[in-house]
């Protein structure tokens, strides 16, 4: 059996995080850890190791290896600045920084994993909560350009405004069709959002869902850190439709 290809987001999944929500001890993570390692973790790194190869051409300054602190969040919490917090976190997140930089710093591509579901996505700024900052301030200087982007992607009409999704539920909003309107926007996570009760989730085929949300989204990380961004949008429109391909069909 191949251990690295992904087969899905797991009840077993969603029923830990949500278990360790209830029993957020050492002791309980512990009886537990198989859990974790075979349903949780294993389900991140096998879904990594599939996606990572689109990112890695689509840019090659993203990191794509399947690494717990790099490409995957730590489950446990750093207690060293503060004993109070619980020791574990409830949930998990994927995201594709590039090369030698921290989370805290960058915009992302993300996958979130949560007790009620996966947000899939556009981040504006690591760890901390969005605001107005570099994404706005490009869409602003290149409104044309985007205005293009939002018409040939349908972003407005195929994605939501989303918001976070820790510790509570995720809650969805219509996005702007107008490039101005995006401008004046402070919360700037974009995606598509699964409650845990969605059966696609279980099934392999969610692969290609997430590679179609990131390939459409991924043009907004440009905005956020391309220094020529009317070249590299021309590039990627040239490689998006051969990248487009979905992931369960190749080979």
């Amino acid at each position: 059996m191949d251990r690295s290809r992904f087969k899905g987001f797991s009840a077993e999944l969603f029923n830990f995080l949500r278990d360790l929500a209830q029993n957020n001890n050492k002791e309980w993570f512990d009886t537990n850890r198989r859990l974790y390692e075979s349903e949780v973790l294993g389900a991140a790194k096998s879904f990594v190791s599939e996606i990572g190869p689109i990112l890695a051409m689509l840019n090659q300054e993203f990191e794509t290896e399947p690494r717990v602190g790099r490409t995957i969040s730590r489950i446990s919490n750093d207690m060293r600045f503060n004993r109070h917090r619980p020791p574990y976190r409830p949930y998990l997140h994927i995201a594709f920084p590039r090369r030698g930089k921290k989370w805290s710093e960058e915009v992302l591509l993300y996958l979130g994993i949560y007790s009620q579901g996966v947000a899939i996505g556009f981040w504006p700024d690591g760890h901390r909560q969005p605001r107005a900052g570099r994404v706005q301030e490009a869409i602003k200087d290149n409104l044309k350009l985007f205005e293009r982007y939002l018409k040939e992607r349908r972003i407005a009409q195929s994605y939501w405004e989303l918001t976070d999704g820790e510790p509570g539920a995720i809650t969805k909003w219509p996005l702007p069709r107008s490039a101005r309107r995006w401008v004046t926007l402070e919360s700037f996570s974009v995606g598509e959002y699964f409650p845990a009760t969605d059966a696609a989730l279980a099934q392999r085929s969610i692969l290609d869902r997430a590679q179609k949300i990131l390939l459409d989204l991924y043009p907004l990380w440009l905005f956020a850190v391309s220094e020529n961004l009317s070249d590299d949008l021309d590039l990627y429109r040239e490689n998006a439709a051969l990248l487009a391909r979905p992931l369960t069909k190749a080979g």
